[in-house]
C-alpha cells in the first residue's frame, strides 16, 4: 500500500476509536480498532509492512493513551507480523476463519500484556481479567475486524489496494 494510505491511517486511528467505540461501551468494554486495521493490513500488504504498521499503530495508540510507550509497539509488530504471513501464505482475505484468528491474535497479545504487568507490578488478577475483560474485547475486536474486511471486499477496496500493491512490484 502507499505511504499516504499508512498517514492517513495513523492520523485518524486515535480519533475514530474514540468517537466510534467510546459511547458504544458495552460493559466498558470497546473493540480495540486499531488491532483489526492491523490485522487487515497484514492480511493485505504482508508480513515486513505489517510488522512496521503495527509498531506505528501501537507506538501512536500508547501515547495516546499514555500507556508504557513502546510495549504495545513491539506487541502490534508481533501481530502484524504474522498476520502478513498468514495472509502471504495461508489465509483468504474473505474467509469467516479470519473472525477465529483475530479472536486469538487479540486474546494472545492481551495476555502476553497482562503477563508483563504480572511480571513487573505482581498481583495481576489473571483470571478475572481473563473472563471480565480480555474475552470480550477479544470477541468484539474479532467481529469489528471481520465486519472490516467484508465492507472493504464489497465497496471494491480490497482490489484497489491490492491492485495497487500489483502496479508497484511490476
Amino acid at each position: 500500500m502507499k505511504s499516504r494510505v499508512y498517514l492517513i491511517v495513523l492520523l485518524l486511528l486515535l480519533p475514530l476509536q474514540a468517537s466510534l467505540f467510546g459511547p458504544l461501551l458495552l460493559g466498558g468494554i470497546a473493540p480495540d480498532l486499531g488491532l483489526a486495521v492491523l490485522y487487515c493490513i497484514g492480511l493485505l500488504a504482508g508480513p515486513v509492512e505489517a510488522a512496521l504498521a503495527g509498531v506505528f499503530i501501537g507506538l501512536i495508540q500508547d501515547v495516546g493513551s499514555a500507556n508504557l510507550i513502546g510495549f504495545s509497539g513491539l506487541t502490534r509488530g508481533v501481530v502484524g507480523l504474522f498476520a502478513g504471513v498468514l495472509g502471504k501464505r495461508v489465509l483468504d482475505i474473505q474467509s469467516p476463519s479470519n473472525i477465529v484468528i483475530l479472536f486469538v491474535f487479540c486474546l494472545a497479545e492481551s495476555l502476553l500484556s497482562a503477563l508483563f504487568l504480572e511480571i513487573t507490578y505482581g498481583s495481576v488478577p489473571l483470571m478475572g481479567l481473563f473472563f471480565g475483560r480480555m474475552v470480550p474485547r477479544a470477541i468484539t475486536t474479532a467481529l469489528v475486524g471481520y465486519v472490516f474486511l467484508r465492507l472493504m471486499a464489497d465497496k471494491n477496496v480490497l482490489a484497489w489496494l491490492l491492485r495497487r500493491g500489483l502496479q508497484k512490484e511490476l
